[in-house]
């Protein structure tokens, strides 16, 4: 065989292998953008479960009774005649535990009596209330309070979703919500002044639309190189990103200053709410629970996540707030992941067990 012939099929031969690669590229994006879109991240809810609130921007529709199907569960929901999830009874009763959140304490994604506040009614004497709203920022359960101070309990858990609280709390409209809400603004004096309500009844604007959780952890700052910028608008670009990584050192740099304004704001908050609870002789802990993000080693949401708690644990414990933090035991388990609904996002029945298993160990310390 000629040096010439031999050099035209080395040729052919390269040319041909980048080929297959290049087709086996399109082939696997072809393929995640197809079952992307087939998951939707909501899922199907019967109808009613919200009602708008002017002074809330939302609450749960009381008496209401639902099915909630997505693509990692088939659950049903009863809320009942006060709005929350649990026996109208139990709320009766003064004495009790109270947790208040979001959908996270409200347990979206998970059967009535599979909710970590019922697994812990269950193995306890204690009465341990639900009046977790899907969708809340710590702004609005500031405001939920004065309501649920009428209820007597002994003491509230303030559960603080990391995931996005402190991102909503400040914004008239939340980054996963469609409805408005009311919302503080720091005055110059350090206090707290109530904006937006009565909440309007219209549609979000495109201005809040367009902004994203991500984009608002980054507020500009750009964790990429130049090709993992390029790449991320792909599907298989965004896997791949993920198993490269990003700076970490720089990100948690850029959170410690840009975070500052949102960190004064949600103590700001605490501290409004934990006197208020001090007056009507209600303890206060606050807890500060993690989403999936944070199980996600080196990406944008568990650094912002992983920052936050160190932050907010130090805040809170020189504001002399009991404070649990439950990202800290989340990174100690062997399969964290496994504790959340893997499209969806929220905590699966093992991830309430384990909720409900931490919230008793704390208590008995």
């Amino acid at each position: 065989m000629s040096e010439n012939l031999r050099h035209r099929k080395s040729f052919f031969g390269a040319i041909s292998a980048l080929m297959g690669v290049v087709i086996a590229i399109v082939i696997v994006e072809f393929g995640l953008g197809v079952l992307k879109p087939r998951i939707d991240p909501a899922g199907q809810m019967d109808e009613g479960f919200i009602l708008f609130d002017s002074e809330l921007g939302w609450k749960l529709a009381p008496g209401w009774q639902g099915r909630h199907v997505h693509h990692d569960f088939e659950v049903t929901y009863r809320v009942n005649s006060l709005g929350f999830r649990g026996d109208d009874l139990d709320f009766a009763r003064p004495g009790s535990v109270m947790f208040l959140g979001d959908s996270f304490t409200f347990g979206l994604g998970v059967n009535d009596d599979e909710v970590f506040t019922e697994l812990l009614n269950q193995s306890s004497d204690l009465n341990h209330l639900n009046a977790g709203v899907p969708g809340y920022s710590n702004d609005q359960q500031l405001l939920l309070l004065d309501t649920l101070m009428e209820y007597r309990p002994v003491k509230v858990i303030w559960v603080v979703y990391l995931g996005n609280d402190l991102l909503d709390n400040g914004e008239p409209f939340p980054l996963q919500a469609a409805h408005g809400k009311p919302y503080f603004r720091m005055t110059p004096d350090g206090r707290l002044s109530l904006q937006n309500v009565p909440v309007p009844l219209k549609p979000k604007p495109p201005a809040f639309t367009n902004k994203s959780v991500r984009s608002e952890i980054l507020q500009g700052h750009d964790p990429y190189t130049f090709w993992q910028e390029w790449i991320e608008s792909y599907e298989i670009g965004r896997i791949v990103n993920q198993w490269v990584g990003i700076d970490s050192e720089a990100l948690r740099g850029h959170l410690q200053t840009s975070t500052q304004d949102q960190i004064d704001l949600f103590m700001g908050i605490i501290r409004e709410g934990n006197a208020a609870l001090e007056n009507a002789g209600i303890e206060l802990q606050v807890v500060l629970l993690p989403g999936q993000g944070l199980t996600r080693e080196g990406s944008i949401p568990g650094i912002y996540q992983k920052t936050l708690s160190s932050v907010l644990t130090d805040e809170l414990d020189s504001a002399g707030i009991d404070v649990l933090d439950m990202a800290g035991r989340l990174e100690t388990l062997e399969n964290p992941g496994g504790l959340f609904h893997p499209n969806e996002g929220h905590f699966n029945k093992e991830g309430h067990r384990w909720l409900a298993e931490e919230f008793s160990r704390s208590a008995s310390m």
